[in-house]
């Protein structure tokens, strides 16, 4: 598998030009035009990046993350949360649970907690299905409140969170503001509006 990544990565290498491998590239297409900031959804229905080898079972991890900061993983399912000075104001025990099965998707707990300084979430990419469309994929952080939705490979979510790409370490990052339900994002399917009807088209931003 290592093999296979380091493949890529010379693909990557020969497209990108000289040097551009050294450089995160941000998903840009993922913002709002003229807007950079995250984009708040009436519920889009998405892809799901997939493990090439699903989780068998729920993986946890938890910490107590104080004002200084800390970090939280889950290597088994390729996640590290690091938590910057001053995220908390006080000390606040967190837990991460990586869900069972093929989709990259994680519950954040305590529901609801929200930071003072965001938390970058990472994502190892070198074991997903996605590792071979890095030049074109369009990745994204995406927030789901309900869990139910999160079936068959696609998930609603209500926030997009903008990601880069780091090509050379074959991750994605992205930031959050609260915690909840994330999942690594694909867009590939269509959107989902108010009325439950499914278009190609995206909402339009507030």
């Amino acid at each position: 598998m290592r093999a296979h990544a380091l493949r890529v990565l010379a693909a990557t290498a020969l497209f990108a030009g000289v040097g551009g491998c050294s450089d995160p590239v941000t998903s840009s297409d993922l913002r709002a035009p003229g807007d950079a900031s995250p984009a708040l959804l009436s519920g889009i229905l998405t892809s799901v990046v997939q493990r090439v080898v699903p989780l068998r079972q729920n993986y946890v991890a938890s910490a107590t993350i104080g004002t200084a900061g800390g970090t939280i993983r889950i290597p088994e399912a390729g996640l590290t949360v690091t938590f910057p000075a001053g995220a908390v104001s006080a000390p606040v025990t967190v837990r991460a649970t990586a869900l069972a099965g093929s989709n990259v998707a994680y519950r954040f707990e305590p529901h609801g907690l929200v930071f003072q300084k965001e938390p970058v979430v990472a994502q190892d990419l070198s074991l997903t299905g996605v590792v071979n469309q890095l030049l074109t994929a369009q990745l994204a952080g995406g927030y789901f409140a309900d869990e139910s939705t999160l079936a068959g490979g696609k998930v609603v979510v209500t926030e997009e969170r903008p990601a880069s790409l780091d090509l050379l370490r074959l991750r994605m990052t992205f930031t959050i503001r609260h915690f909840s339900g994330y999942a690594a994002t694909q867009r590939k399917g269509g959107y989902m509006g108010s009325s439950n009807t499914r278009s190609m088209n995206p909402p339009r931003y507030q």
